[in-house]
């Protein structure tokens, strides 16, 4: 993986001089990309960033101090009917305090249309404006472009003002369409010192040089004095330019496309303010560490006053914390939100729902009430993206999870998951690293692997009355049940589930009876008989010895692939199937039984099938022993799939035989 991020910097931060790439104008729209009904660099896109432009400029308020300004400006040509989602947008800021927050200013756009040979202009208007509060802190902008629709030119451009001088906004290059035409600047001056990450595969043109800057400030000398002044500084100047970036689509078995698009991310190393001492900020994780512990995040991790009456310390066994959790699941319903710190917990136990954070503090603080060693665990969930390890940052992090020892072994869970348990984990939280955050004891920890999963389905089949019909049973383990329940209970009811089984495995279904559902770490078991017609008397009879397929096509159809494969979660997946041979038929061909391999043992196939007396016996097992797969393996990973789907696919013939 290494080389890949290498040559995809190189690109990123090639140095270079000269003019910018001929590109579109913002604040109009021209006949000719009115007339546009095809990128031509990418004929399947929907929608094309005909100019993409962001700025980063810092500034001083008397009121704030330092501030930094976001400025955007955005136009995009629609050419397809699924390209009109680019005309919603929204703006995700903060307002933590009154003393901290962010706000936008200048939010205007408007949508050009060509009618009768005129170009015709319609406002983003207040009218298509609606701002919406996600919880106390974070507040979302969002608005709509008037008038869009297949073949229009929509523009929009905003500022964003920020106190939050530590953490600056990134600025994406590339996006799921196609990008013409993209520029970033930022002019950081000398007091903050940054870390400048680039990441992605696509081309830049970049280059990093000195400026000046002037402020006037007020600030407080070494004696504590009020001073004011006008203050001139050194700055750096970074600039990148790329044209005809490619649109950014998501391949199969990724975890989020966001850990390979091409951008540029700043993470604050330290602050020094005219005629001040310089001071450090998260240049290390231990720094880090310390931060939070001293954050009212380390404080809420001595709650376990909120439990006395409810919980006495006891035995520190895994099972007497499956007690506490479920005790904590009754108290507090989950509200569908997820954070990476909680609010008021006397509150949130009083009110009995919270957030993701409210809910595995909670639990952590009850198990300390019961004399347990548990703690804080924070991480970056697969959808938000891998942590930047080499350049340390409080603000990658957007999850909390509780953490467990007893002994000398460890648990993980997350209290919000409804069908979670110890070292059941929802596969959001499985990442290679997290922090676990104690008292003289943070470090990292490897939870990719906690969780596994295991699919048993047997069957029994036989032919009746011109019909295929089979006694099926379904037994899931670990991952495999945490996803099963989830699915299971996302219909709208049993019944509803049964039909969408049966139209999967294209059979009638009956019998149906589902067990252990309700219980977050109990197997889910699931038997049913289910039965296709059967020409009985014709010549042959063609079966599938497979009672159902993990995998019904080869989900790496890509020539070749940029990104790493990373599957959902380690799998042991088992069918044993029996087929009674029906009266007049004998086997005519069979499958061949066959073992795969893929590199050293990274994925196996054992298929074995063969035939006793009247019955046919069928044992299918696919085990998948490692989870991320580099790009410079795919094509062997192409390839062995493409053997299983064949495989898969393979079928016992029967021949009818004369009775004389």
């Amino acid at each position: 993986m290494k080389k890949y991020i290498t040559v995809a910097l190189m690109l990123c931060l090639c140095i270079v001089s000269g003019t910018s790439y001929a590109q579109s104008k913002y604040g109009n729209a021209t006949a000719d990309e009115l007339n546009m009904t095809v990128y031509p660099q990418d004929t399947t896109a929907s929608a094309v960033i005909l100019l993409k432009k962001g700025d980063i400029r810092f500034v001083y308020n008397d009121l704030y101090g330092f501030q930094f300004e976001y400025s955007l400006q955005v136009k995009i040509k629609i050419l397809k009917t699924e390209g009109l989602d680019w005309c919603n947008q929204q703006i995700v800021y903060t307002e933590s305090s009154r003393s901290m927050k962010e706000q936008i200013n200048g939010l205007s756009g408007t949508t050009y249309n060509l009618e009768n040979g005129n170009i015709v202009k319609a406002k983003l208007s207040k009218e298509f404006i609606t701002d919406e509060d996600i919880d106390n802190k974070i507040k979302v902008k969002k608005f709509t472009m008037p008038a869009a629709k297949v073949g229009s030119v929509v523009e929009y451009k905003y500022t964003l003002v920020s106190d939050f001088y530590y953490d600056l906004r990134d600025f994406s290059f590339q996006e799921s369409i196609p990008v013409a035409y993209t520029y970033f600047e930022a002019k950081l001056p000398e007091y903050f010192k940054y870390n400048i990450n680039y990441q992605g595969y696509a081309s830049l043109k970049s280059e990093r040089e000195p400026s000046n800057e002037t402020f006037h400030i007020r600030y407080k000398d070494d004696d504590g004095r009020l001073q004011t002044g006008t203050v001139r500084c050194t700055a750096e100047m970074i600039k990148s330019e790329g044209k005809d970036i490619p649109a950014l689509k998501k391949e199969a078995y990724l975890w989020t496309v966001n850990d390979y698009i091409t951008k540029v991310s700043f993470e604050l190393k330290s602050v020094q303010m005219p005629y001040s001492l310089t001071k450090n900020m998260s240049n290390s994780w231990e720094n880090i560490d310390n931060d939070i512990l001293s954050s009212s995040f380390g404080g809420n991790m001595k709650k376990a006053d909120l439990f006395k009456d409810v919980i006495a310390k006891g035995e520190t066994t895994l099972e007497r914390a499956k007690e506490i959790q479920d005790i904590v699941k009754q108290k507090v319903k989950w509200n569908d939100k997820r954070a990476a710190s909680p609010g008021n917990l006397k509150d949130i136990l009083k009110n009995g729902i919270g957030n993701t954070a409210d809910m595995n503090f909670l639990l952590l603080n009850a198990l300390q009430a019961g004399g347990f060693d548990a703690f804080p665990v924070i991480l970056s969930t697969r959808d938000n993206g891998r942590l930047p390890i080499s350049h340390p940052s409080v603000t990658a992090f957007n999850y909390v999870i509780t953490g467990l020892r007893i002994d000398t072994l460890m648990y993980f869970t997350d209290a919000s998951a409804k069908y979670g348990d110890w070292n059941l984990l929802p596969e959001k939280c499985m990442v290679p690293q997290a922090r676990i955050i104690k008292q003289n004891g943070c470090r990292w920890v490897n939870l990719s692997l906690a969780t596994n999963g295991t699919i048993l389905k047997t069957a029994q089949f036989s032919f009746v009355d011109s019909k295929y019909r089979g006694k099926v049973s379904d037994i899931r383990k670990g991952s495999s049940a945490y996803n099963i329940k989830n699915y299971y209970y996302n219909h709208k009811s049993k019944e509803d589930y049964i039909e969408s089984l049966a139209k999967r495995l294209n059979c009638e279904i009956d019998s149906f009876n589902a067990s252990g559902f309700d219980e977050s770490a109990a197997p889910a078991k699931i038997e049913f008989t289910q039965t296709t017609d059967a020409s009985l008397g014709d010549d042959f009879l063609y079966i599938n010895p497979m009672v159902d397929k993990l995998f019904t096509e080869n989900p790496f159809k890509e020539e070749n692939r940029v990104f790493p494969v990373q599957f959902d979660y380690l799998l042991n997946y088992l069918q044993v199937v029996d087929i009674n041979i029906p009266s007049g038929y004998v086997v005519d061909e069979m499958p061949q039984p066959a073992k795969m391999v893929l590199n050293d043992g990274d994925i196996t196939l054992t298929y074995r099938i063969g035939q006793t007396e009247n019955l046919i016996k069928l044992f299918y097992q696919y085990q998948l022993k490692k989870l991320t797969f580099l790009p410079d393996e795919y094509e062997h990973l192409k390839n062995f799939f493409a053997k299983v789907i064949a495989k898969n696919s393979e079928q016992v013939v029967l021949k009818k035989v004369d009775d004389k």
